[in-house]
């Protein structure tokens, strides 16, 4: 069974979501950085993949009017310059060894474009592949993943209360509810089974504590100074 980065770190991990939005526009170089920058563990990102096969950092599907999915790089760049691919961003943690990644795959149920299997190349073949691992609210994508790179520890990202019963199925090494499904007996009932708990999004400072306090593992927000009222 793989083994999630942030099994044996300090209790709550702390992710910048979409690095730190509070402080640069989300998703950007400036906003991985300024995550770097504040002391925290690590951040949570979104990947998309284009026409023609780069694999980019954006939360949304859609860019002007156009499916990211349906434009190739170059069209995309041309709207959004500041747009990552993931290669720059495995650059641009380089320097940070210890620094923990999040990677959500966006992924529209019955598109088959093969993302799944090259996100999981493309983490496999990064030297710091250990620090990595892959969530998304697409059930049949983290399978293929699975099937594909089983070394890759995964995550399963929910609103709706399921009890985690689909991660459990997938044999998925940790849940990603909202944080207002999190309960301390859900919460119990997650780490029996195994399972890591990171919870999103978290911008107020006294559900950071309330989270911490009921054994969540890695709590996800828009602000550092949030996020450290958790310890």
């Amino acid at each position: 069974m793989p083994t999630l980065p942030f099994a044996n770190r300090r209790r709550p991990v702390l992710l910048g979501h979409r690095g730190l939005p509070t402080l640069a526009d989300g998703n950007t170089r400036a906003a991985f950085l300024a995550a770097v920058d504040a002391g925290l563990d690590g951040i949570e990102t979104d990947v998309q993949r284009t026409k023609d096969g780069v694999l980019v950092i954006h939360h949304d599907f859609v860019v002007g009017l156009r499916l990211i999915s349906d434009m190739t790089y170059a069209e995309l760049i041309e709207q959004r310059p500041e747009m990552m691919t993931l290669e720059q961003l495995f650059e641009l943690l380089e320097p940070y060894p210890d620094f923990l990644l999040n990677l959500e795959l966006k992924s529209i149920p019955g598109l088959e474009d093969g993302r799944a299997h090259e996100l999981a190349d493309a983490v496999a073949g990064w030297p710091g592949r250990h620090r990595v691992w892959i969530s998304s609210y697409d059930p049949a994508a983290l399978f293929k993943v699975r099937d594909h790179r089983p070394e890759i520890p995964l995550g399963y990202l929910f609103r709706v209360y399921d009890t985690g019963r689909m991660a459990e199925l997938l044999g998925i090494e940790a849940v990603h509810p909202h944080w207002q499904l999190v309960t301390a007996a859900r919460v119990a009932r997650w780490h029996k089974k195994g399972m890591g708990v990171a919870t999103w999004t978290v911008n107020d400072a006294s559900v950071a504590r309330e989270l911490a306090g009921l054994g969540v593992d890695v709590l996800m927000g828009d602000d550092a100074e949030v996020l450290k009222q958790a310890r």
